[in-house]
């Protein structure tokens, strides 16, 4: 019969330390590119007389979206590192996807209702056959 150790290979300590190291590492420059991307578009923001409120709302929930998703796949690279075996990191990695695609579609939902909140709200009001426009007279 074939041992446990076969059936169930482990990642070593030292492969896991090393995971640990470089996904911080790269958690730590992604915040860096994130703080200074924020920065620009705050610069550009207040600079910029023709931002609208809605395109700036819009830009913000991006940006709120990609931080929840950025810590949350950070936080599941660190637990993954964690794991002992590759049965449990395969587990986890489904749990972490299925996780993952029930947020997407939330906030894609939420990305397409303020864009087409914000195309209503700039769309003249006498602009036929466009959301907010008047298509025909009838309002």
């Amino acid at each position: 019969m074939a041992s446990d150790a076969f059936m169930k290979p482990e990642v070593p300590e030292s492969v896991r330390d090393m995971m640990k190291m470089s996904i911080e590492q790269a958690k730590k420059a992604f915040e860096t590119f994130a703080a200074t991307s924020e920065k620009t578009w705050k610069t550009l923001e207040t600079s910029s007389k023709t931002a609208g409120a809605g395109l700036r709302a819009l830009n913000e929930k991006i940006a709120e979206i990609t931080r929840e998703n950025t810590e949350a796949n950070f936080a599941h690279a660190l637990k993954l590192a964690e794991s002992k075996d590759i049965s449990q990191a395969m587990e986890m990695q489904a749990e972490h996807a299925r996780k993952q695609m029930d947020n997407f579609v939330k906030q894609i939902e939420e990305i397409r209702d303020l864009a087409a909140k914000v195309i209503q709200e700039s769309t003249p009001a006498d602009m036929p056959g466009m959301p907010g426009g008047n298509a025909g007279g009838a309002s």
